[in-house]
């Protein structure tokens, strides 16, 4: 296997940036990345499902203009702003989950997300909403979000992750974030020399993904240094289902030749930036109750989720929705880094009726 790409600019020098934070200070200072949906901010998202339940059409196809969110939407400008050029991690908290349907729920957070970006399709299913929650333990027809493992420090193929808490676990699944821009900052101090592997070629696989049948597996580097933004990405084992880990099988394509190895250099600073990100006051651990509408962006972020154990009651099962967002106007990307980046910047048309047979 061949690539023409080559490394991009290199940042060589720590970057001072508002995406350049630590969790320990995050922690003491909430109003940086909380807020609040006020009562007027309630009365619309509820207003909008109170008229779009009951319909019949797919999320992804239900029209813009049927969505408009006037209120929120004027907040979602700042909010958007805080997460493209700010510290890239935000918390919505007050959704109203308690005695909602599904539907309902699914409604608001759907109108509530589109108003900061563009659903994006997770994976080759084309699924815009995902349910996040335990379905047993790993195995070939399942992806790690569907189990109660821990995930370790990775980011999304988009630029902004959200999720929304339904329901909690007995014990666990705590969710962590760490700024990429702080851990490569601190690469640099550490191991300059090691810097220069993530601006490489990584093989990636793309299995899962929307073309993975034609391209299973793609080469990309994990950096982009662009317009004076740093942007990171992370799979720890370039693997989408959990039950991969340990069966290369699963990794090579079928009936030709496995992608080359990343280099011993390219190994040593991943496995440094793990170690960073989750060395003592670096991640910011938030415990999401139900109502907390996280949004992630993937560029100078990397999120985990520590292990959890349901209970036997239904107020006792994590729970939780995702959705992938594209940025409208959204960071220019290197284009070694934007290879496997899903960005989607409107939303798709529905099928056109088929007209009925007059007998």
């Amino acid at each position: 296997m061949n690539t023409d790409l080559t490394a991009g600019p290199v940042l060589r020098t720590p970057l001072d940036s508002p995406a350049a934070w630590r969790g320990d200070r995050m922690t003491t200072r909430p109003g940086d990345w909380q807020v609040r949906l006020t009562d007027q901010d309630l009365d619309e998202l509820t207003a909008l499902a109170d008229r779009l339940a009951g319909g019949s059409r797919p999320l992804h196809h239900i029209p813009a203009d049927e969505l408009r969110l006037p209120r929120l939407a004027v907040k979602a400008v700042g909010w958007r702003h805080h997460l493209e050029d700010g510290p890239g991690v935000l918390l919505v908290r007050g959704m109203p989950v308690a005695g909602q349907s599904q539907e309902r729920l699914e409604l608001m957070y759907w109108a509530l997300s589109c108003a900061i970006g563009f659903p994006t399709p997770q994976d080759k299913r084309e699924l815009y909403l995902a349910h996040v929650r335990e379905d047993g333990p790993a195995r070939p027809d399942r992806f790690a979000y569907q189990t109660n493992v821990e995930l370790p420090f990775h980011t999304d193929w988009c630029d902004i992750v959200s999720l929304l808490c339904v329901g909690r676990s007995r014990t666990g699944g705590a969710s962590r974030v760490a700024s990429s821009v702080t851990v490569y900052n601190e690469l640099l101090r550490r191991r300059p020399d090691l810097v220069d592997g993530l601006y490489e070629p990584f093989w990636m696989n793309n299995k899962d993904e929307a073309d993975g049948d034609r391209v299973p597996y793609y080469a990309a580097s994990h950096i982009s240094w662009l317009d004076g933004k740093l942007s990171f990405r992370r799979r720890p084992s370039w693997r989408r289902r959990a039950a991969a880990n340990g069966q290369p099988a699963y990794l090579q394509p079928a009936g030709g030749q496995a992608p080359p190895e990343p280099s011993r250099q390219q190994l040593e600073a991943l496995e440094m930036m793990d170690t960073i990100a989750g060395e003592p006051g670096v991640a910011l651990s938030m415990d999401l109750v139900p109502g907390d509408v996280q949004y992630v962006d993937n560029h100078t972020v990397l999120h985990a989720r520590d292990g959890f154990q349901n209970g036997t009651g239904p107020d006792e099962q994590r729970h939780l929705m995702r959705m992938w967002l594209t940025v409208p106007d959204g960071r220019r990307l290197a284009d070694a880094y934007a290879r496997g980046i899903a960005r989607q910047y409107t939303m798709p048309q529905p099928p056109p009726a088929v007209p009925r047979a007059h007998a």
